[in-house]
């Protein structure tokens, strides 16, 4: 601490010396600052001269005509004003938020938990409370959860491996299965090993590679991705297209199973059904805001 920084502890001037000096500064008069601040003119007079007595210089000229601000007064106002106006506008967006009339969430997702869960939620949380600006990452599970960490995002939707942060607490949304898919017909007259096929598989760097890598070795399956894609709903148009076969989510699948465009390949022993998850900084709380979107994200109905 500098030599500056102990003289500024040593005063230790009140929070409501700065408020009063701002109010009198703002309406160039003790008695109209008074009447804003619902209190007796004297005890604005007696607040002034305190202040003035503690930083050892004048803050105001006094005059018939009311009061005028000092060289030093105009300095201390000018920093007062901004500190004053940030102050108010930080009030006013929490009395927004606590009526959830504004306030933003952001979140981290992956493309699983997206359409797996947040979906659903985000669409019922936005028709009632449209207000509420909504800010959303498209992350991988690792990336995302960093993301609750560092407090770029307020919460984090993802599948989880099985290894978790204790910094973080994770409570499970919904279970979902994947299936192995194809194009329909595309394993007609085959009678070779599937997975001797082309498989295509999100990235390395994601939970849902590392899933699939232990399941296809619980199997005795060696098998590296023949075609690698960035995010998970990106496996869905290459298996329609025919370049070979993927594990889809059961939620991403859907249409284009009924639809007739894809079909489910038989697996003797299916990979376990998998989870998806909110994560939570346990060194901070959420925003109202977000409190309430947590709560359409467990209940969407």
């Amino acid at each position: 601490m500098n030599y500056d920084e102990k003289e500024w502890v040593k005063m230790r001037i009140s929070y409501d010396y700065y408020r009063i000096f701002y109010y009198v500064a703002r309406y160039g008069s003790f008695s109209k600052a008074a009447e804003a601040l619902l209190c007796g003119q004297p005890n604005i007079t007696k607040t002034i001269n305190n202040l003035e007595a503690q930083l050892g210089c004048k803050l105001f000229l006094r005059s018939n005509k009311g009061v005028t601000l000092t060289p030093e007064g105009e300095k201390l106002f000018e920093h007062a004003e901004i500190a004053f106006e940030n102050l108010s506008k930080a009030e006013r967006e929490i009395i927004s938020e606590r009526n959830l009339d504004g306030g933003l969430v952001s979140i981290a997702t992956t493309e699983i938990g997206l359409y797996g869960s947040l979906l659903p939620a985000l669409a019922a949380f936005n028709q009632d409370y449209p207000s509420v600006r909504i800010r959303i990452a498209n992350l991988n599970s690792p990336q995302a959860i960093e993301a609750v960490q560092k407090r770029v995002a307020d919460f984090a939707v993802v599948t989880l491996h099985d290894k978790m942060d204790s910094s973080c607490y994770t409570k499970k949304i919904r279970d979902f299965a994947e299936i192995l898919c194809c194009k329909k017909g595309y394993m007609d007259g085959y009678e070779g090993d599937v997975f001797s096929r082309p498989y295509i598989s999100i990235n390395r760097s994601s939970y849902t590679y590392q899933f699939y890598q232990e399941y296809l070795l619980s199997q005795g399956i060696h098998k590296e991705p023949d075609i690698e894609v960035a995010t998970a709903d990106q496996v869905l148009p290459l298996v329609q297209a025919g370049m070979g076969i993927g594990f889809i989510s059961e939620f991403l699948a859907a249409d284009a199973l009924k639809n007739g465009f894809i079909e489910e390949i038989p697996l003797s022993i299916p990979p376990r059904n998998r989870s998806i998850y909110l994560v939570e900084d346990k060194k901070r709380g959420l925003s109202l805001v977000a409190k309430e979107l947590v709560k359409y994200l467990h209940n969407p109905n």
